[in-house]
């Protein structure tokens, strides 16, 4: 029973804008992102000094020869900064087997320094022929089972089967269907990871498993997953 599989990687990217933002710089500075979260007190150097306050109702300017601040707001660079990339493959699965689960991974990074994070969606159908589809798991995690019909992924490491690894730096994170260990989940349309605000790289590996079952029909089966990252500004 031969069946050959192959799925190639694309993406896109979408901007929407939903908040407002404005940079802070002067000729001895620029602040990229800013934030007063707690505490407060003064903070000066030789370029700028800071009067800052944990009570951010309070909204008094704090000024010195070269800044101007208002405390209680949050400001992000004035042109806005993002950075996506996938790891260019194509990701084949060889001769599957009833008895035994196939996988792979490929690797993809995001950043942005939007106050409202962002969020990575994946496309494409289940793997298929002109004449059969295998099942996608939905969004609902399983675990891999050899002998059932099924294509799913996840985001972090695993031991059955060894594969993937947990995201690296920043502070991205899986969405909650494909946080789990050895737990496997696919529904087109679904948010795979996110970020909340704004955060460094994080590097992400997706790891995607296949199982079929002894009436999966022979052939060449393929699919297109795309993904779709969307920084919200």
């Amino acid at each position: 029973m031969l069946k050959i599989i192959k799925i190639i990687i694309l993406f896109i990217v979408l901007v929407f804008a939903r908040q407002a933002g404005a940079s802070m710089n002067s000729d001895n500075y620029k602040i990229w992102i800013d934030t007063f979260s707690g505490g407060g007190g003064n903070l000066e150097s030789d370029g700028y000094k800071i009067d800052s306050s944990i009570s951010s109702q309070l909204n008094k300017p704090g000024q010195s020869a070269n800044l101007r601040e208002k405390p209680g707001f949050t400001a992000i660079g004035s042109e806005p900064t993002v950075g996506f990339s996938v790891q260019s493959i194509a990701l084949n699965f060889g001769e599957l087997s009833p008895s035994a689960t196939a996988y792979s991974s490929h690797t993809l990074s995001a950043y942005t320094n939007s106050k409202s994070g962002y969020s990575i969606k994946v496309y494409g159908q289940p793997l298929h022929t002109s004449y059969h589809d295998i099942s996608a798991i939905g969004n609902t995690p399983q675990d891999s089972a050899p002998g059932t019909e099924q294509f799913g992924l996840n985001l972090v490491s695993n031991t059955v089967p060894v594969v993937g690894q947990a995201p690296l730096g920043g502070s991205g994170q899986p969405a909650v269907n494909y946080n789990t260990t050895n737990k496997y989940a696919y529904q087109e349309g679904d948010v795979i990871t996110q970020s909340a605000s704004y955060t460094y790289q994080t590097d992400y590996t997706v790891s995607v498993v296949i199982n079929i079952s002894e009436e999966t029909p022979s052939g060449a089966y393929g699919t297109i997953l795309t993904y779709e990252f969307i920084p919200v500004f």
